[in-house]
């Protein structure tokens, strides 16, 4: 292999491994790649897909197969004429799909993610004190690569349900579970306190599972949450919000 482009591989595996907090699960690597597409990086994103493939294969494969093989089978190598877009669901689909999902907090996730057009991944970064209960915004403060800081804005209805539904469930787990472990949590003290900050304190694969356990029965096919954030742009787009707007909103664009 010619020496630039090893270096070309280690750069985009990097920048890989950078986006995604240099933890490799399957939804993160789907996500990390729909992002890439959706901010029309189909260079990198080919590139990024390739060199991933790569390292997986020669790092990880030796070390866990089992491991190599989930992550490995999670995605293609990007080819730029692949057409494959699934049916958004309907805003119907989206209600019904909330209205059975059984907890609290992962009606909150689905909501937060369907009505700001979030990234999946980006509620789990967020403490509580960038939540705005007053001016009903969130702040995303992350800036990487092809992430920018921005504010997410939430509807006074679903502001309203924060309060009196999720908020008071999330400072009870909170509460009972720095009761029950005290200072311990992963053996570090300020770790306790770093998690008790989270807006989403709750564990994330938990969540993930219920929404998309609930969305394949009423779907009837594998659902994405990435889809949540496709949704969120072509509903404003067809409510006649300008797309420049749209991509300040959910953080592909700086604020002009």
């Amino acid at each position: 292999m010619a020496e630039k482009t090893i270096r070309d591989e280690v750069r985009y595996i990097r920048l890989a491994l950078a986006e995604l907090n240099w933890v490799l699960t399957p939804d993160g690597i789907r996500e990390f790649l729909a992002d890439l597409a959706e901010d029309g990086e189909t260079y990198v994103l080919k590139h990024v897909t390739y060199s991933l493939k790569s390292f997986l294969k020669t790092v990880l494969k030796p070390r866990d197969p089992a491991l190599f093989r989930a992550l490995y089978d999670t995605f293609t190598v990007y080819k730029p004429k692949s057409n494959n877009k699934a049916t958004l669901p309907t805003l119907e689909q989206l209600r019904l799909i909330w209205q059975n999902l059984p907890t609290i907090e992962s009606r909150f996730y689905f909501a937060l993610l369907a009505e700001t057009g979030l990234r999946p991944g980006e509620p789990f970064l967020v403490s509580i004190e960038d939540l705005d209960l007053e001016r009903g915004m969130i702040r995303i403060a992350k800036i990487t690569e092809t992430k920018r800081a921005f504010i997410a804005f939430i509807r006074p209805e679903f502001l309203e349900w924060i309060r009196t539904n999720y908020l008071p469930r999330r400072d009870s787990f909170v509460k009972a579970f720095i009761e029950r472990v005290g200072r311990d949590y992963l053996g570090v003290g300020v770790n306790a306190e770093a998690w008790a900050r989270r807006l989403i304190p709750f564990d994330q694969g938990r969540l993930r599972k219920e929404v998309k356990d609930v969305a394949r029965g009423v779907l009837g096919r594998d659902f994405e949450l990435y889809e949540l954030r496709k949704f969120f742009a072509t509903y404003m787009l067809m409510q006649g919000v300008p797309e420049s707007t749209v991509n300040v909103l959910q953080g592909r664009a700086p604020p002009p």
